[in-house]
């Protein structure tokens, strides 16, 4: 089930890849994070999206049941706190905190204008790592309601 789903959200995963790149790379040539910079490539709203169309997608696609579309969101939810996590742990390794994305204090969810030391953010990150994905998971879900909507394969000959 683990590499059928993995089959079926490779786009996303590497658009999540894409994303986690672009953010970290628009930080440090110096693009102010608002107000638009935030929103350019932003990782957690590209999965929920994702979530809500292969959730759809899950059913008539890849012929899943409500538990294999809450694992296509959880997958989806995991790749990209792993990515979000990877991505910070890498700012503080490269000196490069004071102008990443994903260590400014709105992103961290601590009090404007804080720099936040390693540790603090590593931690903020792990607890990301096991409840991010319960949004995506939700996401997924609420695609495989609008399921109806996607066409079956034996409806597009």
């Amino acid at each position: 089930m683990i590499a059928k789903v993995l089959r079926l959200i490779a786009l996303p995963l590497v658009l999540l890849v894409l994303w986690t790149v672009f953010r970290f790379t628009i930080g440090v040539l110096g693009v102010p994070y608002a107000p638009r910079g935030n929103a350019m490539f932003s990782v957690f709203g590209l999965t929920l999206i994702s979530c809500i169309y292969y959730g759809a997608l899950s059913k008539n696609l890849a012929g899943f049941g409500w538990g294999g579309t809450a694992l296509t969101g959880y997958a989806l939810g995991l790749a990209a706190q792993i990515l979000i996590f990877a991505a910070t742990l890498v700012t503080y390794l490269a000196g490069q905190e004071g102008v990443s994305y994903f260590t400014h204090w709105d992103a961290l969810n601590v009090a404007e204008g804080t720099m936040v030391p390693i540790s603090q953010a590593m931690t903020s990150r792990a607890v990301g790592l096991l409840l991010g994905p319960l949004m995506p998971v939700i996401c997924a879900l609420i695609g495989r309601l609008l399921a109806p909507l996607v066409p079956s394969p034996a409806s597009r000959a």
